[in-house]
């Protein structure tokens, strides 16, 4: 079997949660995972720990609010992005697309 290729980013705020950037050579598509590792660095109130249950319950699944990146870690990501896209052949736009 052969798995595409992938980065992982980590967050820059102490590792809170992790992207995983993939590309499927089949569909053509960016797949973005976001992992999480625990729900931030202060204790969870109460109300909040009532409101992570419901949306699990919900839709069982956690979710990530957001993820903070480096400037570093931006330019692999895209870096990575890029080279599965090309500029388009014609025209003075700056679009991409994927082949």
């Amino acid at each position: 079997m052969n798995y595409p290729e992938s980065i992982f980013v980590k967050c820059s705020c102490g590792g809170c949660s992790v992207l995983e950037f993939t590309f499927d050579e089949e569909t053509k598509e960016f797949n973005i995972a976001v992992w999480v590792n625990h729900p931030g660095v202060k204790p969870l109130s109460k109300k909040e720990r009532i409101r992570w249950c419901e949306h699990v319950m919900k839709t069982g699944d956690p979710w990530a609010d957001h993820t903070i990146v480096t400037k570093k870690d931006a330019r692999r990501i895209a870096n990575f992005i890029t080279k599965y896209i090309k500029p388009k052949k014609y025209g003075k736009s700056k679009e991409y697309f994927v082949d």
